[in-house]
């Protein structure tokens, strides 16, 4: 699942600790600026529940955000095959994710659609899924410090 990607990428550039972190600068952005700072399209009617760096001893960073919709995971599957089309799509389970660039190695970025019930990091997040959630969004990407 989109959980061991995330796992592979930490991996693969070997954890030295993590700490909760603003991505883009500042300490609250909207849910357009963040997927603008992922390179994804965002999704409307989305509740952002947390954002986590995790640093490695290489000098890279793997920041995520986590997002619950009340969506069912195959209508955001769909959305996001018209927004983003095919290239770098994994089918997982109920949902699915893109992992981009699609033909590297190693993803820069990813987009996973789950359901929310499902195992992912989000359940770190503070701020639980509101109580219609049916899905949950993860972005991640990783960055040089």
């Amino acid at each position: 699942m989109g959980l061991l990607s995330l796992f592979i990428i930490i991996s693969a550039i070997g954890l030295a600790g993590h700490a909760p972190q603003r991505a883009a600068g500042g300490n609250s952005h909207s849910p357009e600026a963040i997927f603008e700072f992922y390179q994804f399209p965002s999704h409307p009617k989305l509740t952002h529940l947390c954002q986590q760096r995790i640093y490695s001893a290489s000098g890279h960073a793997i920041t995520w955000d986590a997002f619950a919709s009340s969506d069912k995971p195959s209508k955001l599957v769909a959305y996001y095959r018209r927004k983003l089309g095919g290239a770098g799509f994994t089918r997982e389970g109920v949902g699915g994710q893109w992992s981009l660039p699609a033909e590297a190695p190693r993803p820069e970025r990813i987009l996973e659609v789950s359901g929310v019930r499902a195992d992912s990091p989000a359940r770190q997040c503070e701020k639980k899924p509101p109580s219609n959630s049916r899905s949950i969004i993860l972005l991640s990407k990783m960055l040089a410090r």
